[in-house]
């Protein structure tokens, strides 16, 4: 009988090459519409999510069909025919699916949405829709969310929960105090600035409704640890973030106190294996650096606001803790506009440094900007972002190639 066993040294061979193909960097990149077959108008804000059986959804804001006045905008993002457009991409094919509408308010505008796939496989999408537009715009806003059970076919989900968020956090009056002393402190404002700033501030909090309208989601809600999902907020009024969470599905709600520092918005969350959670913020400060805050209660309490490394123009960003511990940031790396250059982050020390960094886009004069980032259950990870404006654009890829660099 022949000796079938195979020689030690093919099978070093076999272990080498699968090692070699296993390590090859990933990239893959679409559009998710072309613009020149289908316009959807001023295309922005998008947010992607895996679905337990495989397949991907996207969401952004576009213009729908043209209304009449009084309901139109030149301000085509604050126009009351926008609304929120989406699509789906089957597990296993190379193409998304046609667009179709998730959500539309008819004559108002609705914008900035986020999803998020809960420990129940439930997706949530949650935007808010504009009141006031145009002439009073994201401090109008009415946060709204839909939940669904069913949603594993083409085009929209069957929604079984719709319903609206007002929040109603306590401590904004500190908050306020407390960034007029640091912006004093700084050099950013006089005594005399400091003490009118403050005075302005306080008497819009007086006003009933600017506390509980202008409240804007951006990035991915976090599911946290114990199920819980938290929201992260920020109130466009005010410039100050606060984090909604519910146990039961959005029954309830608790909010935390507000991150101590305002100037800041649209926050985007991690939770470390330990239970500590970072929230990393879009800002305007004068540093032009991406500003962060710790919480070590599961988001109830937010440390002071520190400067991270990162550069940063005032636009979006989103942040994601990888299942091997190392932390990705999607952000524009500039430190003022145009926002023709979006690149990721890596690091393996929580933040504190940034070891790898490689570039999705860097094109003169384009924008990219609003990036969501997802890892999916295989361990690759899904990027959209606006493509100058006029559609949304998917890109797959995987830590090695980031490792790799330009």
């Amino acid at each position: 009988m022949r000796n079938t066993r195979i020689p030690e040294i093919v099978l070093v061979l076999v272990a080498l090459f699968s090692r070699a193909v296993s390590a090859q960097a990933l990239y893959k990149a679409t559009y998710i519409f072309d613009p020149e077959e289908e316009s959807h108008g001023h295309v922005h804000a998008s947010c992607i999510v895996e679905c337990p059986n495989g397949d991907l959804r996207a969401v952004w804001y576009e213009n729908g069909k043209p209304l009449p006045p009084p309901y139109y905008s030149e301000n085509r993002d604050k126009s009351d025919d926008v609304r929120i457009g989406g699509a789906r991409k089957p597990k296993g094919t190379d193409a998304w699916g046609k667009p179709f509408v998730m959500s539309d308010s008819f004559g108002l505008s609705d914008n900035n949405p986020c999803m998020v796939v809960d420990r129940e496989d439930r997706l949530w999408l949650l935007h808010p829709t504009l009141l006031g537009v145009p002439k009073w715009s994201w401090g109008s806003a009415l946060l709204r969310y839909k939940v669904s059970s069913d949603y594993s076919r083409a085009g929209r989900p069957t929604w079984e929960k719709v319903d609206i968020l007002v929040p109603h956090p306590v401590g904004f009056d500190a908050a306020l105090k407390h960034t007029a002393e640091q912006w004093a402190r700084r050099g950013n404002l006089s005594k005399a600035g400091r003490e009118a700033l403050l005075k302005k501030a306080l008497k819009r909090l007086a006003e009933p409704l600017m506390p509980r309208l202008g409240w804007m989601p951006r990035a991915h809600p976090l599911i946290r640890s114990d199920g819980a999902l938290v929201l992260p907020l920020s109130n466009e009024n005010f410039g100050i973030a606060v984090m909604a969470m519910t146990r039961d599905g959005g029954e309830t709600w608790t909010y935390s106190k507000p991150v101590p520092e305002a100037g800041v918005t649209q926050p985007t969350l991690v939770e470390f294996p330990d239970g500590a959670m970072s929230a990393f913020f879009r800002n305007s400060d004068p540093r032009r650096r991406i500003k962060r805050s710790e919480s070590k209660d599961g988001g109830r309490t937010w440390s002071p606001l520190t400067v991270t490394d990162l550069p940063h123009p005032g636009a979006g960003i989103e942040a994601v803790l990888l299942r091997n511990g190392h932390l990705l940031m999607i952000y524009n790396d500039k430190e003022k506009g145009p926002r023709d250059r979006l690149a990721v982050s890596i690091s393996t020390d929580r933040g504190e440094t940034w070891k790898w960094t490689r570039h999705l886009e860097d094109t003169p004069g384009g924008r990219f900007d609003y990036p969501s980032i997802i890892q999916a259950k295989d361990g690759t990870l899904h990027a959209t972002y606006s493509y100058n404006l006029k559609t949304i654009k998917h890109v797959h890829f995987d830590e090695p190639w980031v490792e790799k660099g330009d």
